[in-house]
């Protein structure tokens, strides 16, 4: 179980995590372990970067990019994003008006 998330969630977000790196970066999925090493299946820094922001559109999460960068696997970025709320897509909140 990935966080508090039910295990049908975890093999789903597991399964288009992987989909996504896959069509991201142009490596078969069959060939992507939780295992795999970001830097070892991603050609550059730019495709990380793509991948980061089609996770962010496809999954509806918004990722904090300060706080990525402990993120060295592919099972580390599943645990990361399944610890993102599904709420964050609205954007930065809106400036406070005065009363």
């Amino acid at each position: 179980m990935i966080g508090n998330m039910p295990r049908n969630a975890d093999t789903e977000l597991r399964d288009t995590v992987i989909s996504l790196i896959a069509g991201t970066l142009k490596v078969p999925a069959a060939d992507i372990r939780d295992s795999s090493k970001l830097a070892d299946i991603a050609p550059d820094s730019i495709a990380l970067f793509e991948l980061l922001v089609r996770l962010e559109k496809e999954l509806g999460r918004r990722v904090e990019y300060e706080e990525i960068a402990h993120i060295e696997t592919v099972g580390d970025v599943i645990t990361y994003v399944a610890s993102l709320p599904n709420d964050q897509t609205a954007g930065p909140p809106a400036p406070e008006t005065p009363a």
